[in-house]
């Protein structure tokens, strides 16, 4: 009698039982029955944290209108810039957000964008130095590399197109000159990309704006300066012939036609009907 192969076959009976007897995982986690627009009622039944505080309590009021702000719903949109039209010139508030924005950069990347975002959308004089410091903040050269991407070189880059937005959105020569700089001389082209649709929509998307740009952007990057933008009340139709036009004088952004891999030893069969073909 095979003595090793018994206690082989006992030992995986023993397991399958055992993992037969555990407990199902279990959460703490409430379960959430509430539906979508039923949640977007409770949050929008949310008072908004005043910002006309005392310098004192400030930087916790601006925290708390940061909290509301990130989870309130596309209705509360004009409430939101409202309430910082009212504070713009409260120098107070919008360092509050400069500070949030720079202490959260590397350890709530997402904070710090909001932060960047809601200090954009105010305006204050406080803005333009905030984010011309950012957006000259050199791109660290060591970090995670991920399909051959640095992602610390990748965040930092995204959080400074939010500061390139804030500079075109003040539409002042001063900040105008940052915004075609980095347009052009940028390192990072993210940053670039941004800063010539950045100038291009807070100058009406004007041939002026453009002849503008061209004297700036990277010859191989004038592909940016015709880019179509699909509005917010844009029908799909009225997209897709922006677009097309927008291909034809550009083919070189046309992605490759897809192709079929083929297993060896056999040949790639063809697709039946209605049936995409093996990627």
């Amino acid at each position: 009698m095979n003595w090793h192969c018994i206690l082989v076959a006992c030992l995986m009976t023993a397991a399958c039982f055992a993992q037969h007897e555990q407990e199902p995982p279990r959460s703490n986690e409430p379960v959430i029955a509430t539906r979508p627009s039923e949640q977007d009622k409770a949050r929008a039944a949310v008072t908004a944290p005043a910002l006309n505080v005392s310098e004192q309590e400030v930087a916790k009021a601006a925290a708390a209108f940061l909290d509301w702000a990130g989870a309130s719903t596309a209705g509360q949109r004009e409430e939101i810039r409202r309430m910082l039209e009212e504070a713009r010139e409260y120098k107070a508030v919008g360092a509050a957000f400069c500070d949030e924005a720079n202490r959260t950069a590397e350890s709530d990347f997402t904070r710090s964008l909001l932060a960047l975002s809601v200090l954009g959308e105010m305006r204050s004089p406080v803005g333009r130095d905030c984010f011309q410091k950012l957006l000259h903040r050199p791109l660290p050269e060591k970090g995670i590399v991920a399909n051959g991407e640095n992602v610390e070189q990748t965040k930092l880059a995204m959080l400074q197109a939010k500061a390139v937005d804030g500079l075109a959105y003040l539409r002042a020569p001063v900040t105008d000159r940052e915004v075609l700089w980095a347009a052009g001389k940028h390192p990072s082209r993210i940053v670039r990309a941004e800063a010539i649709e950045a100038y291009l929509w807070n100058h009406k998307d004007s041939k002026e704006a453009r002849t503008t740009l061209l004297k700036y952007v990277q010859p191989k990057e004038r592909v940016f300066v015709d880019r179509v933008r699909r509005e917010p009340t844009e029908e799909a139709a009225a997209f897709n012939r922006k677009l097309t036009v927008f291909l034809k004088a550009h083919p070189e952004a046309v992605a490759p036609a897809p192709k079929r891999i083929e297993q060896k030893g056999e040949a790639a069969k063809p697709p039946k009907q209605n049936e995409p073909p093996v990627r």
